[in-house]
């Protein structure tokens, strides 16, 4: 979209004046990052995409045999028990939203959990495992806010 708004010379140059710049900002956890992109000038967000974390997937032979971690009891409710009993009726997908497949997702990773003598499998952990909630600190989002205004107050000066 900002693309199409490039105006070229007769050269094919880039007119400088056509330039809309884009400041990017954002946190994960205690990881953070801010940076200007110049639309024709500097790499996309479609370039940099390689520098994001990978979405956190675990392996589903351990999930369904050997499960070690509470995420693991999760997702073993999410991906296996949840399609196998269809616990609100044929063809009703996970809402991470609703209150009741939620609960019904803890006490069922809970079980499995407590078979396999693994602790740490709470209510609040099971949405953020559903909804792939990353916790937010405050102070880090604080530091990017920071980052990007100065990269504004640059572009504005």
């Amino acid at each position: 979209m900002v693309l199409s708004l490039l105006q070229y010379d007769d050269n094919d140059q880039l007119d400088p004046s056509s330039i809309i710049p884009l400041v990017d900002g954002g946190t994960e956890g205690f990881k953070g990052h801010a940076r200007v992109i110049l639309a024709g000038m500097t790499a996309c967000m479609d370039c940099t995409m390689d520098l994001y974390p990978p979405q956190i997937n675990y392996p589903l032979c351990t999930i369904a045999t050997k499960p070690r971690l509470p995420e693991h009891c999760i997702e073993y409710s999410k991906i296996i028990l949840w399609p196998k009993e269809k616990p609100f009726g044929e063809g009703v997908s996970i809402d991470g939203d609703n209150p009741d497949h939620i609960m019904w997702l803890f006490e069922k990773a809970q079980q499995r959990a407590e078979e396999f003598r693994i602790q740490g499998v709470s209510y609040r952990l099971t949405q953020g495992v559903i909804k792939h909630i990353i916790p937010a600190v405050a102070s880090t989002n604080a530091v990017i806010a920071a980052a990007c205004a100065t990269e504004v107050f640059k572009l504005a000066t």
